[in-house]
């Protein structure tokens, strides 16, 4: 998986007024609020009649162009038009227009053979991912190419399965949901579709732009691990101005955190039934298709064939060691390629777009406890016998047969249970 390297704090000008935001291979400078002219004179100097002029990358104070790029095109690379550009620097339509000609180009000389390798490998992550979600795939490993190269090398790698999401497409006229900006409520929930083996997945979605804020597996469903989760997404993108959940206990540290933080009297937490926290409940269909589903198939296809047993805390601590990693890495997958997919309703911008463009910093019953049962063994794990199971984080080829290395290997330590 790529390691992205860290950028420094933002230029002196912009300490107050910009900070960086990690989007899959880039780092874009998103404005808390309208760029000044100390900003703008940062990144462009002045030509005739006051016009801003681009500088280059030279004049970007502090990190490598290979970690970010320089603003201008990385801007452009996350899909961003020509007169979203010109209004986040406050220069006008014909300066951008002038300072492309001078950029490289924009799109990746990838080959064919090496389009279908990419797309090939995204799919056996994702097996029901359209085009539009396969573009944005290929967004997030910073792979830019034209949609119709990305239809056909789907057409070629998969005809079978473009052909049936062709028959399965369906528009839908839905009532439009109305969130002023962004940060402005962030809905958040857990998914119980492999509660079974004792899996909880937990989401949050800015409920403005659809970004996804975090998408995590775990083994339990504490509420300091929905906190935990909550927080790093509050370290990445601000602290929301509302949150909707449902009145589950394990949100209850989210919700002391938001009303100490924003305040009591003014709806910081919001609770009410699932049906009323639409865009996470919507989410979930296209995790579980996207992701849940593959696992959730392959966990009922080990019981099926006396492999996997829920009641045997063997198995499931070694279905946990495993697959948990693998669930996660395929989390991330989805959330990348989610973020950066275009929707139709939104001016086929992307929720990354959004989020970039209307971003400014937002001022404004008895808990019902369910609890996931832990794993049980009789007696903790060493360190030496944890370092002989085998490695979880290898191909998700071999999956199956690190699953079952890893019962044989627990029953050898724990042969009563």
């Amino acid at each position: 998986e790529p390691n992205y390297p860290l950028p420094p704090a933002c230029p002196s000008t912009t300490t107050s007024t910009c900070r960086w935001l990690q989007v899959g291979a880039y780092y874009l400078p998103v404005f808390l609020q309208s760029p000044t002219a100390a900003v703008t004179a940062n990144y462009f100097g002045y030509g005739k009649e006051g016009r801003g002029c681009y500088k280059g990358p030279s004049a970007l104070t502090p990190f490598s162009r290979a970690a970010c790029g320089n603003p201008f095109e990385t801007y452009l690379l996350a899909g961003l038009s020509i007169n979203d550009i010109a209004v986040l620097f406050g220069v006008s339509k014909r300066t951008i227009y002038c300072r492309m000609a001078e950029a490289s180009d924009l799109f990746n000389s990838i080959g064919n053979e090496e389009l279908d390798a990419k797309v090939h490998e995204i799919l056996s992550y994702h097996p029901n991912t359209g085009y539009k979600m396969m573009v944005g795939h290929l967004n997030a490993r910073g792979i830019r190419i034209q949609r119709r190269r990305v239809q056909e090398a789907m057409h070629r790698v998969d005809p079978e399965g473009t052909l049936m999401r062709t028959f399965q497409l369906q528009t839908l006229h839905r009532r439009k949901y109305s969130v002023p900006a962004p940060n402005s409520l962030w809905h958040i929930d857990g998914n119980h579709k492999l509660i079974r083996w004792r899996i909880v997945v937990h989401g949050g979605i800015d409920g403005f732009s659809r970004l996804i804020v975090y998408l995590s597996a775990a083994t339990n469903n504490r509420a300091s691990t929905v906190m935990g989760s909550f927080l790093e997404a509050v370290n990445t993108y601000g602290v929301p101005s509302h949150v909707r959940s449902d009145k589950g206990g394990e949100n209850v540290e989210v919700a002391a955190y938001m009303v100490s933080t924003r305040g009591l009297i003014r709806n910081s937490h919001l609770t009410g039934r699932s049906t009323h926290n639409q865009r996470i409940e919507r989410l979930w269909r296209d995790v579980f298709g996207g992701v849940l589903d593959l696992f959730y198939t392959i966990f009922c296809n080990l019981e099926r064939e006396g492999l996997l047993n829920p009641d045997k805390e063997v198995h499931i601590y070694a279905l946990h060691w495993i697959f948990l990693p693998q669930i996660q890495r395929h989390l991330q997958f989805f959330r990348d390629g989610w973020n950066h997919h275009r929707l139709r309703t939104e001016g086929n911008r992307s929720p990354l777009q959004l989020w970039i463009q209307n971003h400014r910093e937002v001022h404004q019953d008895p808990a019902q406890v369910f609890t996931v049962p832990e794993v049980q063994l009789p007696r903790p794990i060493t360190e030496e016998e944890m370092q002989r199971l085998p490695d979880p984080h290898g191909s998700f080829s071999n999956v199956l047969n690190l699953y079952r290395e890893t019962v044989l290997m627990l029953t050898d330590l724990f042969p009563d249970i």
